[in-house]
């Protein structure tokens, strides 16, 4: 062929190529009548009947397999004829890719940190310098008029060479494995039987959705299984069923049986739904994808087919996802990645794959992540045998869990803190190293009048006009809980210039729930000044008063009614339970982690916790003479058992890292550290080789009763509901599941809101 570039060009077979046909074919011929001479003078009349037979089944056969040949070439041929088509019909892409250079595993944090500096402006070079679109395949098929109505947008489409249907899908390759994913579009209601029979057809086990179905007041994909009070649905030849659904802060679960009624044959599938991308932007953790990649991993085998990722479109956040999945893997595997070659493969096989900057950045920032930490997530059934393994030393060389606690960032001034140390404010610090930073302080103001119910959707009480507005200041910072992004409040002891603000922000907080973690006084040191009394006390406009008192061998609850003098309306007070410790003294730890366990699991029963999303979202102040040092612990260990009764799962190197970075000096000492670990060794002891796990209503598993045979030990059918009628709180308590778990999301109000526009790095220097 003379030019590829040419217009199109018929193969003919060369005279040459002819002539060695003919050639063949005449020599056949000859072979034929000589071997019939040759018997017909001297051979019998039976042996020639044979050998003739013979000769002549030979010719046969060499005629078929000549046939055969010439066909296979003339299919070559086709091909041939039709890939210079397709080179004809789209030009290739004239842009060539840059020259970089993959990054080794100890050059992460360099290469970071060098294409971060001056605004991202190597990142940004190096992102856009790939092309968008590769226009190396045809994508005609996606045009068709019969297809149109397929597709979610109309510039984003599946090529032919990576798609062998059109279901708005693309196979892309891990950097170890080929074809590992399908990229795909968030279904439509019209192609909704179109996935269904892709994922049948292709064997996927595991479903990955990177979107909610509605973002923003826009539809972003249709839900194409079944909901827990519908249990099935039918999509032409395919019927969903719905086994199970699991709500966790950031994903959700769902168990599903894909049955083909043309086949009469169903498979189990496994839908991961990822609900802590925000609208705009990326999640500002990479941990959170990091801890998808774990959760869809854990439910691979050897005989899965690839995993279907989509979102809405099915090439950013999909992108991203499968972009850091195949890097992680290139990393252990080589110990090095090259991102920018990688996404480059990923456009060539699909359109716009990792389709902003910081999405590209976000794949980098979890690799240091990944990199720099390891996983360090353990699940209940193996959380003693790993304890055991991290406590063991080899002479004078630290133990594993002392190596652990030392990669521990310490976040030193990493945000700043104007405000708590202005000259108007010091004296409202009880010490001068624990000053809340000013992204995560809480403001309040002294103009509210009345007990004003916040909106749990509004996350953020005051806008940025009203924070420069609000002069007033407290020591205590917001903290990220389990379920929601401000759940907890870490503050100091009240002095006695800051009893009014404390007990302000308690009313306007509308706090239920209140820890103190000291005395007033220990050792003869000022701890905390007593904000409460045997009659009503006033500080300000604040007034409160000590309804009831409980003592307990380990901690005292008061009832207490906290209200403003400005308002009397009875609807405006405030009631708050105040739960004090009093096995914690000095600067040491309880000497018994269980009790301070035992009162957590009271402070979780009385404010159901477990089962009311309502009061997970109303934050809980806790409070020492700091607001770090043992508050820190307390937070540490409500989010941890927080994730050990959802998912079954601990990571206390996670939990304290991202408390480091909402408050100065939380958990400070290898001692803490490990008293976190022995805490929750003793709250799920070992009992006949399993680990004893008290029910928890946050593992919001619902089954229905039409999957009665599956034997679960919370099911809510048959015989378990009949147990569950002669039960009133049994039936209460499934009742509440239920609704918890019908809805998409579980915290759709105060939800943790990664919204930043930009992933930020672990980076120590």
């Amino acid at each position: 062929m003379k030019d590829i570039n040419s217009k199109y060009v018929k193969w003919r077979p060369s005279s040459t190529t002819l002539k060695n046909v003919f050639y063949i074919f005449k020599k056949i011929i000859y072979l034929y009548y000589y071997i019939n001479l040759k018997l017909f003078f001297f051979l019998s009349d039976n042996d020639k009947a044979v050998i003739g037979f013979l000769v002549f089944l030979i010719l046969v056969t060499s005629l078929a397999l000549l046939f055969v040949l010439y066909k296979m070439f003339l299919l070559k041929r086709k091909r041939s004829v039709c890939q210079i088509d397709y080179f004809q019909l789209i030009p290739l892409t004239p842009e060539p890719l840059r020259r970089v250079e993959p990054i080794y595993a100890e050059g992460l944090v360099e290469a970071y940190v060098s294409k971060i500096a001056d605004e991202s402006r190597l990142f940004m070079d190096e992102f856009q310098s790939i092309p968008r679109i590769f226009s190396n395949y045809t994508i005609k098929e996606a045009k068709k008029q019969d297809n149109q109505s397929k597709n979610r947008y109309v510039d984003i489409l599946p090529c032919k060479y990576h798609s062998s249907f059109h279901k708005e899908i693309s196979i892309n390759n891990s950097s170890c494995k080929p074809k590992k994913y399908i990229a795909a579009q968030g279904p439509k209601d019209e192609t909704v039987c179109d996935f269904w029979q892709m994922v049948w057809e292709q064997k996927s086990s595991i479903v990955v959705m990177v979107t909610r179905c509605e973002e923003g007041n826009k539809i972003k994909c249709a839900q194409y299984w079944p909901s827990l009070d519908r249990e099935t649905e039918i999509f032409d030849d395919f019927v969903v069923k719905i086994r199970s659904e699991q709500h966790c802060p950031d994903y959700t679960i769902r168990h599903l049986i894909l049955n083909n009624r043309e086949k009469a044959s169903e498979r189990e599938v496994t839908h991961i739904q990822f609900i802590s991308w925000p609208d705009h932007g990326v999640p500002g953790d990479p941990c959170l994808l990091l801890k998808l990649r774990r959760r869809v991993n854990s439910f691979k085998n050897f005989f899965s087919g690839p995993v279907v990722v989509h979102c809405s479109a099915g090439v950013g956040r999909t992108g991203t996802y499968i972009g850091i999945d195949a890097m992680i893997e290139s990393l252990e595997a080589e110990g090095r990645v090259d991102i920018y070659g990688y996404v480059a493969k990923l456009r060539r096989q699909r359109c716009l794959m990792v389709q902003v900057e910081a999405q590209y950045i976000l794949i980098h920032t979890a690799l240091i992540e990944h990199n720099q930490f390891g996983e360090t997530e353990v699940s209940l059934s193996e959380f003693h045998s790993a304890l055991n393994t991290l406590r063991q030393k080899d002479g004078s060389d630290p133990s594993l869990l002392e190596m652990e606690f030392q990669k521990l960032p310490k976040f030193k001034k990493w945000r700043t803190f104007n405000t708590g140390s202005s000259e108007d404010n010091k004296k409202k610090n009880r010490y001068s190293d624990v000053i809340p930073y000013d992204f995560n302080r809480v403001l309040f103001r002294l103009d509210i009048e009345g007990n004003q119910t916040s909106d749990p959707e509004d996350e953020d009480e005051y806008s940025s006009d009203e924070e420069e507005e609000s002069n007033e200041y407290i020591n205590a910072s917001f903290i990220a809980g389990y379920w929601c992004h401000k759940s907890l409040i870490a503050a100091q002891g009240p002095l006695p210039n800051s009893m009014a603000e404390f007990l302000l922000m308690l009313y306007q907080q509308q706090t239920k729930t209140l820890v103190m973690l000291t005395d007033c006084q220990e050792d003869g040191n000022d701890y905390c000044c007593q904000y409460w009394g045997d009659e009503k006390k006033t500080f300000g406009d604040m007034e409160i008063e000590v309804r009831k008192t409980e003592s307990f061998p380990t901690y005292v609850r008061r009832h207490l009614e906290i209200q403003s003098t400005k308002v009397s309306r009875k609807t405006d007070v405030l009631e708050v339970d105040q739960y004090q410790f009093l096995k914690w003294k000095g600067r040491g730890l309880p000497e018994n982690a269980q009790e301070l366990i035992e009162m957590i699991r009271v402070i979780r029963e009385n404010g159901n916790y477990d089962n009311s999303r309502m009061n997970r979202n109303i934050p809980m102040v806790v409070h020492c003479n700091n607001g770090s040092s043992r508050t820190g612990i307390f937070c540490a260990l409500w989010n941890l058992l927080d994730s050990a009764y959802t998912e079954k799962l601990v990571d206390v190197f996670h939990v304290v890292k991202n408390l480091r970075k909402e408050r100065q000096r939380i958990v400070e000492t290898i001692e803490q550290y490990q008293f976190l670990y022995t805490a929750l060794e003793g709250a799920f002891p070992v009992q006949n080789g399993a680990v004893k796990t008290p029910p928890a209503n946050d593992t919001t598993q619902v089954i229905n009763e039409t999957t009665a045979l599956l034997d679960e030990p919370n099911s809510t059918s048959g015989a378990d509901q009949k147990e569950a009628e002669e039960s009133k709180a049994a039936e209460s308590s499934e009742q509440e599941a239920k609704e918890s778990s019908t809805a998409e999301a579980p915290p759709a109000e105060g939800e943790k809101p990664s919204t930043t526009n930009g992933p930020a790095a672990t980076v120590e220097l």
